[in-house]
């Protein structure tokens, strides 16, 4: 939802993946047939040109405060941009790159939904970079 937003306010058309594999079955509703995720692959490229991968997880950082050193629990963030018709990756960002050196400090100011649009700001800024 939160990678979504920033894509639609860009002005991209978003897909879901579930939903498009289940359009394309013979049942509404019926488990696809044979390999998964290579009919997930299919059932997206006939309505997405790009597929935004999205891992999430949470990494400990330790930040120095005066009273003494706090573990900070920081989103550790990665998204790829993937063009459908060739695996060809358009762009890359992960929140330490948005985050930077100072990430404990910036995840105490920062939620994890900020830090979320921020990736993927960043995301389309490579893309962009990246763009032939």
């Amino acid at each position: 939802r939160l990678v979504g937003r920033a894509f639609r306010s860009g002005g991209a058309k978003l897909s879901d993946q579930r939903i498009a594999g289940v359009m394309l079955s013979a049942q509404p509703g019926a488990r696809l047939l044979g390999d998964q995720a290579t009919k997930d692959r299919e059932a997206l490229a006939q309505s997405a040109d790009i597929a935004i991968e999205v891992l999430i997880s949470t990494r400990t950082l330790i930040a120095a405060e005066v009273s003494g050193d706090t573990t900070v629990a920081v989103p550790d963030i990665q998204m790829t941009a993937i063009r459908l018709k060739d695996a060809a990756i358009l762009g890359q960002a992960s929140a330490s790159d948005v985050l930077g050196a100072g990430a404990a400090q910036a995840a105490k100011k920062f939620s994890a939904a900020d830090i979320t649009e921020a990736t993927a700001l960043a995301l389309m800024e490579d893309m962009l970079l990246n763009a032939k």
